[in-house]
């Protein structure tokens, strides 16, 4: 497959993409362009929800976000209000965004994983007027956010006394005269909000406009049937729903967690023919028995993104896909995809530049560079972005005053104008798919009394990501086991991903400069050195 067009400007030391029109005009709202394609083809099947078979039709989720719509707006809810989502896929969850949209309210998705605290943070810098929740997770979200005063509607596992998304879906005698709302400032106007972790290690609330979303798919048809296993909290998972209804073609959705055998089982069973996975699924894919060129025969594209992916899972999963293209890139929650590479060509680059993007490579004083040189990664896709939702001084801090987007990843360009991503600036780390940030496990670890100094970084491996490991310095005399270690820093970090996976090493000291400032990569490097000893 052709790369799209990428330019390389000499004296400014600007890559660009080529130019692209805008699929619909600036201003017009997603929500209308979603309305229009649900009422054109009613009867077409959108969405399945496979733990229960329930399939949905173009009419039925209209007719369903067109009444949520309507008791949004008889709630007030405008385009500076929030709707708060914590929840798994389930049949009624779409309706919720799709509703938003059509009310031009933006709502904000937090993975339902979060612990109180965290979701008490979130939350209280959005302040959700109504919150959505499946009602495995409404006690947790409930003391988490009673201070707001939310409306509380389950969408799942109903708890009595405890409204549900039914009571919103009731017959309207206006819902056929309904109309979706303008957009009151605009295509850049937020109409979602997503989570993503800043150095600081508090989750910060990422604004995405309308026109961020105006995605056009080259690779999709009304005909074909797409899945992910990602829910709407996260980035691939709102834009399979936007591609769902805004193409009109089916999308298969699940609660269930990710095997490769279950994979399989969906990709067979519905003929999925587009699919996005995460690296660390696309490492367990590839060596699973299942896992075969006949039963994955329907899939004619899959993306990878969220990792890096190694050149040998890449040729095991395209010896599977006989007929598929397979594509991965680069990209953040905050500007959306940035580049996109294709099959074995520079495996380990993420590819040429979309269109309407440019990228420069910035030393540490602010100097462009050229080819082959690496430095931070600063992006511009033209337009306004609106930040990180009530954090003005974050917000400023990742985007200058020209609209450049600092993404604190480090990178260069080859002479083909290919990018490469060779580490990260930042020091937020990702196991499962989930952002953590090293800092609070090492604020954790130093509570022992017998820890001098600690610190934790990421191992990286295709299957989880990268995992915790503890580098520790035992105060003289000392005494302290992995097995201690690991279990307080279970008792205080409820969660999966803050785990140490990766496990713990005990060392005499740790690297630090001149200034006694920690030095984060020579400290990776010498845990995965000892850690390799060790084994």
């Amino acid at each position: 497959m052709d790369f799209p067009e990428c330019g390389y400007d000499k004296y400014e030391r600007v890559w660009s993409g080529g130019k692209r029109p805008l699929l619909y005009d600036f201003d017009c709202s997603l929500g209308k362009v979603i309305y229009n394609t649900l009422k054109n083809y009613p009867k077409h099947v959108s969405q399945v929800f496979d733990p229960t078979g329930r399939e949905v039709t173009n009419g039925e989720m209209l007719t369903w976000s067109v009444r949520l719509a309507q008791h949004f707006k008889k709630m007030g809810l405008r385009h500076d209000d929030v709707i708060g989502i914590v929840a798994k896929n389930s049949t009624f969850l779409s309706a919720v965004v799709v509703a938003s949209l059509m009310n031009c309210t933006p709502f904000h998705a937090v993975n339902p994983v979060f612990d109180k605290n965290t979701i008490e943070h979130i939350f209280k810098t959005t302040a959700p007027k109504v919150i959505f929740c499946d009602g495995d997770f409404y006690e947790k979200v409930h003391s988490a956010t009673h201070a707001l005063k939310p409306l509380y509607y389950t969408l799942t596992d109903h708890i009595e006394g405890v409204a549900k998304i039914e009571d919103l879906l009731l017959p309207s005698k206006t819902e056929f005269l309904y109309q979706p709302k303008q957009l009151t400032l605009g295509g850049e106007q937020t109409v979602a909000i997503l989570c993503s972790s800043g150095t600081t290690g508090i989750p910060k609330c990422v604004c995405i406009s309308n026109y961020a979303l105006q995605i056009e798919n080259i690779f999709i048809t009304s005909e074909d049937v797409i899945f992910t296993n990602s829910c709407i909290d996260w980035f691939t998972g709102l834009i399979f729903t936007i591609l769902a209804f805004t193409i009109s073609c089916k999308r298969v959705i699940t609660n269930r967690p990710y095997t490769p055998e279950y994979f399989v089982e969906l990709v067979k069973k519905y003929k999925i023919n587009y699919v996005g996975a995460a690296p660390r699924y696309i490492a367990t894919l590839v060596t699973c028995p299942e896992a075969t060129a006949e039963n994955l025969s329907s899939i004619r594209s899959c993306v990878i993104g969220g990792g890096i992916i190694s050149l040998t899972t890449l040729q095991l999963l395209q010896g599977i896909l006989k007929n598929g293209l397979i594509s991965f890139g680069y990209g953040l929650t905050e500007i959306g995809t940035v580049s996109f590479n294709f099959g074995h060509q520079c495996p380990t680059s993420v590819g040429k530049l979309i269109p309407n993007m440019k990228v420069r490579i910035v030393d540490d004083n602010g100097k462009n560079l050229p080819h082959n040189e690496v430095g931070e990664v600063y992006v511009n896709t033209g337009r306004l972005w609106n930040g990180y939702y009530g954090n003005p001084i974050e917000t400023q801090r990742f985007r200058d005053s020209l609209g450049w987007f600092h993404t604190g990843d480090l990178g260069y360009f080859d002479d083909n104008n290919f990018l490469y991503i060779v580490d990260r600036k930042k020091d937020v780390i990702k196991y499962q798919g989930m952002q953590y940030w090293p800092g609070e496990i090492e604020q954790v670890i130093s509570e022992l009394p017998e820890v001098e100094d600690v610190c934790v970084v990421g191992v990286y491996d295709e299957r989880n990501g990268d995992a915790a490991g503890a580098l520790v310095v035992l105060r003289k005399g000392a005494d302290l086991t992995e097995a201690r270690v690991k279990d307080h820093v279970r008792n205080r970090l409820e969660v999966v991903y803050k785990q140490l996976h990766a496990g713990v090493i005990f060392v005499n000291e740790l690297p630090h400069n001149a200034n006694g400032k920690l030095l984060k990569r020579e400290a990776k490097a010498m845990f995965e050195s000892k850690q390799l000893i060790a084994n």
